[in-house]
């Protein structure tokens, strides 16, 4: 005797019901994704918001620091200096006088170098070049010294966090450049390699006031990043800062080394 097995039938209508279920659900999770995908969207630009009225907070103040206590330090000196160069040049006075001129000058670069860095652009992304660009045509023109940047490789966006933290560091080695080194030039150079991203700080400068200022923070800021920062300074060639920080931390799509790149790498290491 044979065996029969008896299949279930099933109605159109049950179809039509798997099918509605199948459908629902589908809408159902492409809602869930939207919400998310909306949510996300309005805490970033909420963010985004509350930093841009920071600036515009920090950048108010930066000006009027600018307009009344730096521009008054500065009349200031202006006629002491007009007081000195009426005394004798023999005069012990005119002496005492100069000296407490250089100190006002120092404290007055240390305050435009604070205001400077009140006035931190935003930096976030693929924004990191125009704000590194104007904080060296900003000291171009503040001190009357050459600077140049170049870009090598092809630039990519950086995390927001990333980038603040190499502006800042940045910033601190060019000011140093500028106010401490007695250079007739300043460059920078942002290398967007495939494994690390690079920047070099480099001055002629011939003499210096001691080591960078600000190195142990400097440092600080690129351990946070796994990064580090190097100062190379060569007598009668000037000073190089060098950071360096992981392409897998700062680069919002981590690169692919390629194998032609790899091959090259593998072949420089071998030799």
């Amino acid at each position: 005797m044979t065996a029969q097995f008896i299949r279930p039938e099933r109605t159109l209508s049950s179809y039509y019901q798997t099918f509605l279920l199948l459908l629902l659900g589908l809408v159902l999770l492409c809602l869930a994704s939207g919400a998310a995908w909306l949510l996300g969207r309005r805490h970033t630009q909420r963010v985004y918001e509350a930093r841009l009225r920071l600036l515009a907070e920090r950048e108010r103040v930066a000006a009027s620091l600018h307009d009344t206590l730096v521009q008054s330090m500065q009349g200031m000196i202006l006629r002491f200096q007009g007081v000195g160069h009426r005394l004798a040049v023999d005069n012990p006075e005119r002496a005492t006088i100069d000296h407490i001129l250089d100190q006002a000058d120092e404290v007055l670069a240390e305050g435009r170098h604070q205001i400077l860095a009140l006035r931190m652009p935003v930096v976030y992304g693929d924004k990191l070049n125009q704000a590194l660009a104007a904080i060296g045509q900003s000291l171009q023109d503040n001190f009357n010294i050459p600077f140049r940047m170049i870009v090598s490789g092809r630039p990519s966006p950086l995390n927001g966090d990333r980038s603040e933290d190499i502006y800042a560091i940045v910033r601190e080695a060019l000011y140093h450049a500028y106010q401490h080194t007695q250079a007739s030039s300043v460059e920078l150079e942002l290398v967007y390699g495939c494994e690390f991203f690079t920047l070099y700080v480099r001055d002629n400068g011939r003499e210096t006031a001691g080591p960078l200022r600000g190195l142990p923070a400097m440092r600080d800021r690129a351990a946070r990043m796994a990064g580090t920062v190097d100062v190379l300074t060569l007598p009668e060639q000037g000073t190089e800062m060098a950071l360096k920080v992981p392409g897998e931390v700062c680069y919002q799509t981590p690169r692919k080394l390629g194998w032609r790149r790899l091959a090259a790498w593998l072949h420089q290491l071998h030799h």
